[in-house]
């Protein structure tokens, strides 16, 4: 048949069950050409995102009310919702905190708000788990996988943005390691084989990782799975898409669950060796607007992260910056941790820079009752554990998640991170304004819970203060720790002013870590990512 007398009809919507759907249009009798729909294939690689600490809806196990729903900042209405959010939040203080955010009595809630773009019927993305995220972190890059992915090719070529955007090397989007060339016909032929679903993979970031990667090995073999084994669609394997600490649930879904149902991992802006930021907010608080939601002060957060072993295990690792000491304990003083050990050295320290000093215990557990009542609380229920006891077992728990998961990464895995001279990030971090010797004999005079601090010694007394971030990275993952993964990895991409390639830089600041994924590059980085890993699929 001619080509040139066929009219293709592209798919213009989706139905009810997420299949593309073509429409024709009557013509006139003289227009004798054939109408042409591409048939839609039978085969699905099911895309799961999981989202960063904080990016899931929660609610309550006991209750089923809501107990965290991120404000969204993506509109007019969004915004004005999210200044009541923080208003509400503004009155809670660490008690209250600490009884919503349990990680034992919450899970994940999926009846948040939902914004698919018109790609798919919104009752077809809340089935799928959209409602559980972050909308206005997630759901953009969600719905530009859908319809990037859906749209590879038509009547044996390429479509548009894959044959001029998709088409370049990955090395001028900053492809530090692996060497791949550019994505060849063939394997866009490949990839155009299968239909790309996107699920949420929302968790409970306030539990462990390691138990987040058992709930999303669940998900998808007891919900993800058999939809499609249902519907008699073939769909053998997943690829994992992550943002941030769901990086992390990434790597215990590959490694400790051992879960072979993975065609790859692409995953963003990963702590992927740990954080000092963490460090600075169980030390100082949140700063700016986040402040009023996440914590305004120590007080605020360590009554949540003390007991959410998820946000402790953001922590830096034994191998962060390869194993080099990152916080200095005054001017020109002593940098630790110095044995390779930041569990026992800072995290279980109660001396004045510990991650909870002795001044700070009761931080750990607000509610806790005076001691006369505590004593007669146990006399009645017998002997509990201390707050200070939870928390050790919580960071003993950290250390083994953290070395169970060292340089341990899915093969294939590819990797984004950010690396720009504006969105400084804590790589190493300082308490300073003075100098003094013998740390551990300080004795600290005031603490203000927002990095401010005054000791006395031998030699006086002397003021300290958390020093701002000055290292490159995306503000809040310093760059050593999103590199960290590079030479285990089948690609990484590193982005921002001190990036090399056109398109890694393109003239911009870096992006900044909670709204990555609403950057081209990162997106260009995940849709090349996962034409590479659907080559692995051979159930077409």
């Amino acid at each position: 048949m001619d080509e040139k007398q066929e009219v293709i009809l592209p798919s213009g919507d989706w139905d009810a069950d997420g299949r593309p759907v073509a429409r024709a249009r009557l013509t006139q009798l003289k227009d004798q050409r054939d109408k042409v729909v591409e048939a839609d294939t039978d085969a699905v690689i099911p895309v799961v995102f999981l989202p960063g600490i904080m990016g899931t809806n929660l609610k309550s196990k006991i209750t089923g009310d809501p107990v965290w729903r991120p404000p969204n900042l993506d509109g007019v209405g969004a915004i004005l919702g999210a200044v009541g959010q923080m208003f509400v939040f503004l009155f809670r203080g660490a008690a209250t905190r600490q009884r919503l955010l349990n990680p034992l009595t919450a899970e994940v809630d999926e009846g948040g708000s939902i914004d698919a773009e018109n790609l798919l019927p919104e009752a077809l993305a809340r089935e799928r788990g959209w409602g559980a995220l972050m909308r206005s972190a997630y759901n953009p890059v969600m719905a530009e996988m859908h319809r990037k992915l859906n749209d590879l090719m038509s009547a044996g070529q390429l479509q548009p943005w894959w044959a001029e955007e998709g088409a370049r090397a990955p090395a001028e989007y900053g492809e530090v390691v692996g060497g791949n060339a550019a994505l060849t016909m063939e394997q866009c032929r490949h990839a155009a084989h299968y239909r790309f679903e996107v699920w949420s993979g929302g968790y409970n970031w306030l539990q462990s990782n390691r138990n987040s990667g058992q709930d999303i090995v669940k998900r998808i073999d007891e919900v993800i799975l058999p939809y499609y084994a249902k519907r008699g669609v073939r769909a053998g394997k997943v690829i994992l898409v992550t943002h941030s600490m769901g990086g992390l649930v990434s790597r215990a879904v590959a490694h400790l669950e051992k879960y072979g149902k993975l065609l790859g991992v692409s995953n963003g802006v990963m702590p992927a060796t740990g954080a000092a930021a963490t460090y600075h907010h169980c030390r100082a608080g949140y700063s700016g607007v986040s402040s009023i939601i996440l914590g305004r002060n120590a007080g605020e957060v360590v009554a949540i992260l003390a007991r959410a072993p998820g946000g402790l295990e953001l922590l830096p690792a034994a191998d962060y910056n390869d194993g080099q000491p990152w916080l200095q304990l005054g001017d020109g003083g002593p940098r630790i941790p110095t044995g390779g050990d930041p569990y026992g050295e800072i995290y279980l320290s109660t001396q004045w820079y510990g991650l909870v000093p002795e001044g700070n215990t009761e931080l750990l557990d607000p509610t806790a009752p005076e001691p006369a009542a505590a004593s007669a609380r146990e006399e009645e229920d017998g002997p509990t554990l201390s707050a200070r006891t939870l928390f050790q077992i919580n960071i003993e728990g950290v250390a083994a998640f953290h070395s169970d998961i060292e340089r341990k990464y899915y093969k294939p895995t590819f990797v984004h991170y950010g690396d720009d001279a504006k969105q400084l990030s804590w790589g190493a971090l300082a308490w300073s304004g003075g100098s003094m010797t013998g740390v551990d004999s300080m004795q600290p005079i005031s603490d203000n819970r927002n990095g401010k601090i005054k000791l006395r010694g031998a030699t006086g007394v002397v003021k300290l203060e958390i020093a701002d971030p000055a290292d490159p990275g995306d503000g809040t993952v310093p760059a050593c720790s999103g590199a960290a993964p590079k030479a285990d990895v089948a690609g990484c991409f590193r982005q921002g002013s001190f990036a090399t390639g056109h398109y890694a830089i393109k003239g911009k600041k870096g992006y900044e870590h909670q709204g990555s994924y609403n950057d081209e590059r990162p997106r260009w980085a995940t849709l090349y990512s996962a034409v590479r890993m659907a080559q692995a699929a051979d159930w077409a």
